[in-house]
């Protein structure tokens, strides 16, 4: 009765820790200079080191003469200019369609994300003042005080 108890308890603490485990957006893979990652948006900042998780509600910073690229789960690349704070807002991924969203409360962004054969990815980064949504393409954004901008290199920005 206490074996069976124990296997109960466990697989229950299991699923629990599941449905509560955040979504993986990427990993760190070049942190130069000083990169900072707050976990779960949170507590202090930590010092971004390579192949550091990244998951929803982290925010990465970077400090002035630093800069930081992050490759998503599943492909893509997003690279954050010095001087930015960027917190991740969104990271589902399934079989053929990935959607990833992040706030980019100042500095900029560049992303490239293009969708494999088939594939439905989405990429979309707030600023304070506009949302850009790309499918499959690259394109560099910028938080500004008053303005944002958005800068398409290929493909499509909604």
């Amino acid at each position: 009765m206490m074996k069976q108890l124990l296997h109960t308890s466990l697989f229950t603490a299991l699923l629990m820790g599941a449905a509560f485990a955040q979504k993986e957006f990427g990993k760190v893979t070049l942190p130069l200079g000083r990169v900072q990652v707050q976990k779960g948006g949170n507590g202090d900042f930590k010092k971004a080191m390579p192949r550091m998780p990244i998951h929803e509600k982290d925010v990465v910073k970077t400090l002035a003469k630093s800069r930081c690229e992050i490759t998503l789960v599943g492909g893509g690349k997003i690279r954050i200019g010095e001087n930015a704070e960027l917190e991740i807002t969104e990271a589902s991924v399934k079989p053929m369609e990935k959607n990833f969203g992040a706030t980019l409360k100042k500095g900029n962004v560049w992303v490239a994300a293009k969708a494999a054969f088939g594939e439905k990815k989405s990429v979309a980064v707030r600023t304070p003042t506009a949302v850009a949504a790309i499918r499959g393409t690259k394109y560099r954004a910028k938080a500004g005080d008053n303005e944002s901008s958005v800068l398409v290199y290929e493909g499509k920005v909604d």
